[in-house]
């Protein structure tokens, strides 16, 4: 059966344009950045501008969580409606929403677009302590609306007061007096190979070259263009795999590092031979590879429901173990969660870093790849419950799984083969000369509990360096 748009989601694109064009028509104008979808709105931010005395926009670093509800139908968000006023019946999932992000010290807007015959109007509302109170039910109270005022809460096109009502919630995304130590995805090279070596061959792929040699004669190489890259000279200590696989008469070509680094060519051909001895790596780590979607994965055998790795938290560095795969059952659906991540080594300048993304993977079966939208209704959900401090803990337990406790991550030991080894460096981090304050709830439970952060002033901080 072929796909279909339902009638939500264009209602709900015609939302998002609407808010679009009067941020766009905004006197400042308005940032509008739309971040995900989901099934109780659309996610996004707006960030002020101001105009420099040269005439230039400038953006100010203040910005405001904005939650869009689209609808057109009087029987869907706008309920009880006067000529003065509707209500609003937030669910569930919409408190918890602005929850997420109030307790990090954020304000949340929220806009309902109402697009009943024909009409593009917006309303606007902050989200207050009392709104979300009020909203929840508790003992014998039931549950509040929310009410917008028709003409209060309503943004109208060219009457450029938008800044004017909503500014003092906006929050300052940087701060100049409070230093800030981050934390990265990067992975530095410790050691890689000095020489790359290549080798005229013959052949044209390796398909045709593995028809006539074992796996275990070969060394790590690739092959573009009839040329044999590897990191090795293979003359003696793969000498089958010389005499097969080297043309006649041909001699090796040696390139230094130095030469690598200046050479675009050589650098991709490096790079992908480092690729050939992850690769392997992250197998020994039980880690497969999931060509499609270019990430490694945990793997789970057929009398499994959930797999375990020995792990070591952050924050008190209790030694653990962590699901890496389980069994979910959501609604309808069932299907396992696969923690996986995308690696790749890049060039900066004459280094070398390994840029480690942690990523999802989903299965039916533990095998069968989930269908493309069901997953992305999963990651998104799971991104959007995500926030700094979680993404930390992704980065360091991929470091603690592929180092194994340890303070560097062998890739590949040579030194018994009088081979080149390649080692990994723990993530990494730097400080920097500005910070990002955050105020509230969450922060104030962590400074109770006494978690350190890398401000210079007395500030909470987004990373904790722990």
């Amino acid at each position: 059966m072929s796909k279909t748009v339902r009638p939500s989601h264009i209602i709900g694109e015609r939302g998002v344009n609407v808010f679009a064009d009067y941020c766009n028509r905004h006197q400042p104008y308005i940032i509008w950045r739309e971040e995900t979808k989901n099934d109780f709105g659309i996610d996004g931010e707006v960030e002020l501008t101001e105009v420099t005395e040269d005439g230039k926009i400038k953006p100010t670093s203040q910005t405001l969580k904005v939650q869009i509800k689209s609808t057109q139908s009087s029987a869907s968000y706008i309920q009880q409606e006067t000529e003065e006023s509707f209500s609003f019946f937030p669910r569930e999932e919409d408190l918890e929403y602005w929850k997420n992000y109030r307790v990090y010290g954020y304000d949340v807007l929220l806009v309902v677009f109402d697009g009943r015959d024909g009409a593009d109007i917006l309303y606007c509302k902050k989200i207050t302590n009392i709104d979300e109170a009020l909203a929840r039910p508790k003992g014998k109270r039931k549950s509040q609306p929310i009410v917008f005022s028709k003409t209060e809460n309503r943004l109208v096109t060219g009457q450029h007061d938008f800044d004017t009502k909503y500014r003092a919630s906006f929050k300052s995304r940087v701060n100049y007096q409070a230093a800030e130590v981050l934390d990265t995805n990067m992975f530095p090279f410790k050691a890689v190979p000095r020489w790359l070596y290549t080798y005229p061959t013959h052949y044209k792929t390796k398909k045709d070259i593995f028809k006539n040699i074992a796996s275990g004669e070969a060394p790590y190489f690739v092959i573009y263009n009839s040329v044999i890259y590897t990191f090795v000279p293979i003359e003696k200590d793969f000498k089958p795999f010389y005499e097969h696989v080297v043309s006649e008469g041909q001699k090796r070509t040696e390139h230094r590092y130095s030469e690598v680094v200046d050479t675009a060519t050589l650098r991709n051909h490096f790079v992908e031979l480092l690729n050939e001895y992850l690769k392997d790596f992250m197998r020994k780590r039980g880690l497969h590879y999931q060509r499609d979607f270019r990430r490694y994965y945990f793997f789970l055998r057929k009398d499994q429901t959930e797999f375990k790795v020995p792990y070591r938290t952050r924050r008190a560095e209790k030694v653990t173990e962590k699901k890496v795969v389980e069994y979910y059952e959501y609604g309808k659906d069932t299907f396992f969660r696969h923690l996986a991540v995308a690696v790749r080594p890049l060039f900066i300048e004459d280094k070398v870093y390994l840029i480690v993304s942690p990523k999802y993977y989903f299965t039916s079966d533990r095998a069968t790849v989930l269908e493309a939208e069901k997953a992305t209704k999963f990651t998104n959900y799971l991104n959007r419950k995500t926030f700094n401090d979680g993404v930390v803990d992704q980065l360091h337990f991929w470091w603690h799984h592929l180092a194994r406790g340890s303070h560097e991550a062998t890739v590949f030991d040579g030194s018994a083969m009088n081979q080149p080894s390649i080692l990994l460096s723990r993530p990494l981090d730097f400080t920097v000369s500005f910070g990002i304050p955050l105020d509230g709830e969450k922060v104030s439970q962590k400074k109770k509990a006494g978690a350190k952060t890398a401000s210079v002033l007395p500030l909470p901080s987004l990373f904790d360096n722990q």
